[in-house]
């Protein structure tokens, strides 16, 4: 039989990735298993920057302090719907290969992630992450289909509308 202890839910901070933390959500109650709520910040540009007090390592940490904070928010959102204590970790990094690696490291068993359904021309220039993920996970990957803004909190059967 497969056991499931250690679920990754991904996110990219967006509301598309709600519905996946719910999924993970319900996931974790059935299987009495650990959650880790997972954010990557893409590689941020080497560039120039003409200011006086701004460095690219001063820069670097204000946009992961920022990226921090709203990991924060999001967590605390859906604290109430996780069956226990949960985890949060953001990297910095290409999202695909930061998912896939800190799956492998970390011995988790599942991951969840939300897809955004892009076809055509924005699929081509965008990518995607979990087509990505699907393809090098070690473990199995759950997709679920966004619900842009929406997630259903199912302590209380009420439909919240989560900001952007």
């Amino acid at each position: 039989m497969v056991s499931v202890k250690n679920i990754m839910v991904t996110t990219d901070l967006s509301a598309a990735s709600y519905s996946a933390m719910e999924y993970a959500a319900w996931l974790a109650k059935k299987e009495k298993a650990n959650i880790i709520v997972f954010y990557s910040v893409d590689n941020l540009p080497t560039v120039a920057y003409h200011t006086v007090d701004l460095t690219f390592d001063k820069f670097r940490e204000e946009i992961l302090t920022n990226e921090r904070k709203k990991l924060k928010e999001v967590s605390e959102t859906f604290k109430s719907i996780f069956p226990r204590k949960f985890q949060t970790v953001i990297t910095e990094g290409n999202a695909a290969q930061s998912i896939v690696q800190y799956a492998k490291e970390h011995s988790i068993d599942m991951i969840v992630m939300s897809t955004h359904g892009r076809t055509g021309i924005q699929h081509v220039l965008l990518g995607s992450v979990t087509e990505r993920v699907v393809r090098t996970s070690h473990c199995p990957v759950l997709t679920v289909k966004s619900s842009e803004g929406f997630v259903n909190v199912r302590k209380t059967n009420k439909a919240k509308k989560i900001p952007k």
